[in-house]
């Protein structure tokens, strides 16, 4: 990487259902894909098939289900995620690796590669709060290639923003499973 600019963005989101949902819900990268905005792939490097499913079925299943479901240590991950950074979009390639995941905090490294170029470190901590939890998501990385020559506040904003669109929508997906069937059915089209 040539020349880089150093960002980090924390934020925290309260949600108001079991940490252990949250945790699970953060843990599905089926969850992720459907979550994060622009996110037009996301999948395991290794031959392992993603099934499909609601959030809802998945937190109510048996717990190796679950774990069969959701993100491992030392697992690697290729995503594509569109953004709009300064009105300029950009699709960002990201190949990532959760390098700790052991309840409640999680560590996925990344780099990011194409004419973008960046390495990032995202940790994930989630501290249990009366009638819910509040995950703490903070990320580290050097930006170069045509990002590196915008503003690092221009960066930051646009990852402070996808991140808070992710964890809106997920909030709606955790959310609704307390509602009304028919809540759940349009926050999670998977519901069944």
């Amino acid at each position: 990487m040539s020349e880089s600019t150093s960002i980090a963005v924390t934020l925290e989101r309260a949600f108001a259902v079991a940490p252990e949902s949250v945790w699970v819900a953060l843990s599905d990268p089926v969850t992720t894909r459907e979550c994060l905005p622009g996110c037009t792939a996301l999948a395991p490097v290794a031959d392992r098939e993603l099934p499909s499913g609601s959030i809802a079925r998945l937190l109510a299943t048996d717990p190796e289900t679950r774990d069969a479901r959701t993100v491992s240590a030392g697992e690697r991950y290729d995503a594509v995620i569109g953004a709009g950074v300064r009105g300029a979009d950009v699709e960002i390639d990201v190949d990532a690796t959760v390098t700790e995941r052991d309840y409640p905090d999680m560590v996925v490294e990344g780099a990011i590669g194409d004419d973008i170029d960046a390495a990032m470190e995202a940790t994930l901590a989630l501290d249990e709060r009366e009638g819910g939890c509040l995950a703490t998501w903070r990320a580290e990385a050097a930006v170069g290639g045509r990002l590196a020559a915008d503003d690092r506040r221009a960066v930051e904003s646009t990852i402070t923003r996808v991140a808070a669109d992710y964890f809106d929508a997920l909030d709606d997906r955790l959310a609704a499973l307390g509602g009304p069937k028919s809540e759940r059915v349009v926050k999670d089209p998977e519901w069944r």
